[in-house]
């Protein structure tokens, strides 16, 4: 035992340590290989580690202790384009690797608890600066953005009746924002970092092994983060190039309700919706501590999002060919959440469709789940006179996203 909890404290700081490398243009909201080939359709069936992202009850399933490790790769194709400047351009082409490791073990017929260390959202992008030079005077200048959140979330699941089950996973989020762009007196850059505290409440209704029903509930949080920001050009006011800057944005609330059915010997079936309340993402301000920071550079400094709530519709499949060998695929849906008027390159966030497949086996006490999403984006054009002057970037805005995934579960 003491040799699997030294095991699982390396895996997390690994997982950690892998963070800064994480997201490129996308929010992913999704876990768990098995999960992800289904099309994330996966609150009414929740059947593996996974269920602390999707729906905690879930886990009163598991039946033996078991040590589970996520990996996945995001694999962006970003493009913009604005013909009238003669820009055309593609992001930097990159791996993103990321995933999760946890530890679970029954205490009883009706409680589990575990522990699952993860990485449950990002977004960003990282462009060639060369390529953008006619945005800021013909000079060169660093354009990027990263967002993430790195989460460590304890989790309890309660089977109250052969029927009904609830569960809970506390997640202590550490929360990072970089960004790089130029601005009117050169390049300009933050590197902010914080915590924050959120939970993820589940209950699953399985009146029958053929039929399961599953909702789940992530609450909001406010995450507070601070750090450096360097303006290249603050000598000009005879301020120093480096202040302390603040910001503070409420990370959504998030509720999922799906089924899971069989309506065939070895046949699964999912589907569920998914909403987000995006809409609370309107604004991130920034402070400074520097009074002459505060005087010239606050004001402007604003990163205006004005998102919308969305609903995800996800379907999903699983055939067992055998008893050791499943097949899956899904798809769904990831709606546009920005609008036109605020749409730029730093925080690109665009409408998918999604296409998912992958495949399970188990052999003994080890199982393997691999999995696939190429999700298809749908062009965004911005005209000159829809853009927001102070947040949006005229052109056409473009992005396609590979996220291959594999899972390993040891069952002890």
């Amino acid at each position: 035992m003491k040799h699997l909890l030294r095991l699982l404290v390396v895996s997390v700081l690994m997982l950690a340590m892998s963070l800064g490398l994480y997201s490129n243009g996308l929010n992913l909201n999704g876990n768990g290989s098995k999960a992800i080939a289904m099309g994330g359709a996966f609150v009414g069936l929740a059947d593996d580690y996974s269920a602390v992202y999707w729906n905690p009850a879930g886990l009163t399933q598991m039946k033996e202790t078991q040590l589970a490790f996520f990996g996945t790769d995001i694999i962006p194709k970003g493009t913009y384009k604005w013909d009238l400047v003669g820009i055309d351009t593609q992001m930097e082409s990159k791996h993103y690797p990321s995933g999760g490791v946890g530890f679970f073990k029954p205490l009883s017929e009706k409680v589990v608890i575990g522990v699952y260390a993860h990485v449950p959202s990002g977004l960003g992008g990282t462009w060639k600066g060369n390529e953008l030079a006619a945005l800021s005077g013909g000079m060169t200048f660093d354009w990027s953005s990263k967002v993430g959140i790195f989460a460590i979330s304890p989790a309890v699941a309660f089977k109250l009746s052969d029927q009904f089950s609830l569960g809970v996973a506390f997640n202590l989020n550490y929360g990072l924002l970089k960004i790089k762009r130029p601005t009117g007196l050169g390049q300009y850059e933050e590197d902010l970092n914080g915590m924050a505290f959120n939970a993820t409440l589940g209950l699953m209704f399985k009146p029958s092994d053929k039929f399961s029903i599953g909702l789940s509930f992530k609450t909001p949080m406010k995450v507070k983060v601070k750090g450096d920001a360097t303006m290249l050009g603050a000598a000009i006011y005879a301020l120093p190039g480096t202040d302390e800057g603040e910001r503070e944005a409420t990370w959504p609330m998030w509720f999922g309700a799906g089924i899971a059915f069989k309506p065939a010997d070895g046949l699964t079936v999912t589907v569920d919706a998914h909403y987000t309340n995006w809409k609370k993402m309107d604004s991130i301000p920034i402070s400074f501590t520097n009074p002459g920071w505060i005087a010239f550079f606050e004001s402007g400094s604003e990163l205006q999002l004005r998102w919308k709530d969305a609903v995800q519709w996800r379907f999903g499949l699983e055939y067992k060919v055998s008893e050791t060998f499943a097949l899956r695929g899904g798809f769904y849906t990831d709606p546009v959440v920005s609008p036109i008027d605020t749409h730029n390159i730093l925080l690109p966030e665009l409408g998918y469709n999604f296409v998912t497949f992958g495949f399970g086996y188990q052999k003994g006490k080890i199982k393997l789940d691999v999995g696939v999403e190429y999700g298809i984006g749908k062009e965004i054009t911005v005209g000159v006179m829809e853009a927001d002057p102070a947040a949006g970037m005229p052109g056409i805005h473009g992005m396609d996203l590979l996220v291959p995934n594999i899972a390993l579960t040891i069952l002890l």
